[in-house]
């Protein structure tokens, strides 16, 4: 057996794969990776499956101790990692040695980095999957973000690999302002003339409220609707909620199930990956489409 032992869990660092599928019905969300495209392009590097396990790490990266030699690769935010004090590279293979610290630090661009590692994770999955699910307790390691001295295990794959690196036209750029397509929800109609237009051209700022539950929305002219009762309805991850404070929600991985209020809008599923990359203060516009 291979380990590492966490001597600094980050920000906000946990484990997850491509997530839970065919339990919403119970109430239990997707979660998994928030950058999918990411998040496959690391387990490519090492020579894992692209669904296998991986770190995903939010704005801090945190520090990580080898007690066996790996095979590591970093996708996703440009957080500048190194191995002890010599600065590597991202989107390749890396061979870390046994001993030897990984230092991810801060996100300079993007959101969120995908530590892959080369091997079997021995961890159980839940209902199907590794991912952790910190609201519910369950999932990954105790149901937790990682902590200090937190063990993870894998089994060392016996074939040998040479390694690989991403083309830089494989390697996204993480810009601090975009705009995402979408198609009109199932309540976007409850939206006047007016504040259908005042949408589709306000550039929002992403507060730092935002979490894997929702990306929540900051705007000095907030989109008030005169609401009327409705019931709790399906939700999915992309959906875009309006509350009675008028700041929107983008429902992410572990966003709630069912939910009360009016759903303007869906997401493309291609621009969620990149949605998950925006970091607090940076923004973003809409763009309807139609199909």
């Amino acid at each position: 057996m291979a380990k590492l032992t966490v001597k600094d869990g980050g920000l906000f660092t946990t484990i997850q794969d491509i997530g839970r599928v065919g339990y919403r019905k119970y109430g239990i969300p997707v979660s998994g990776v928030m950058d999918v495209y990411s998040y496959k392009k690391a387990n490519y590097l090492v020579g894992n499956a692209e669904n296998d396990p991986v770190l995903e790490c939010t704005l801090k990266g945190g520090k990580y101790q080898f007690d066996s030699d790996a095979v590591i690769a970093l996708t996703g935010a440009v957080m500048n990692p190194s191995i002890e004090g010599s600065k590597i590279e991202m989107n390749t293979s890396v061979l870390i040695k046994k001993g030897e610290t990984l230092d991810l630090g801060f996100a300079e661009k993007g959101c969120r980095c995908y530590l892959a590692i080369r091997g079997e994770w021995v961890i159980d999955r839940i209902l199907g999957s590794c991912s952790t699910f910190v609201i519910g307790k369950f999932g990954g390691l105790k149901g937790s973000e990682l902590k200090e001295e937190d063990v993870i295990v894998w089994k060392n794959k016996k074939n040998s690999f040479e390694g690989r690196v991403l083309e830089k036209t494989e390697i996204p750029y993480f810009s601090s302002k975009i705009t995402v397509e979408f198609v009109p929800g199932p309540e976007w109609d409850m939206l006047t003339d007016h504040l259908k237009k005042q949408f589709l051209t306000t550039s929002f700022k992403v507060s730092s409220k935002s979490n894997r539950m929702g990306i929540r929305l900051e705007t000095n002219d907030p989109l008030i609707i005169k609401m009327s009762d409705m019931k709790s309805s399906g939700t999915i991850p992309g959906i875009i909620q309006l509350p009675p404070n008028g700041l929107p929600i983008i429902l992410m991985k572990d966003g709630q199930t069912i939910g009360g209020y009016p759903r303007i809008g869906k997401i493309l599923e291609v621009h969620l990956s990149r949605l998950a990359q925006l970091p607090p203060n940076g923004s973003v516009k809409f763009k309807k489409v139609r199909f």
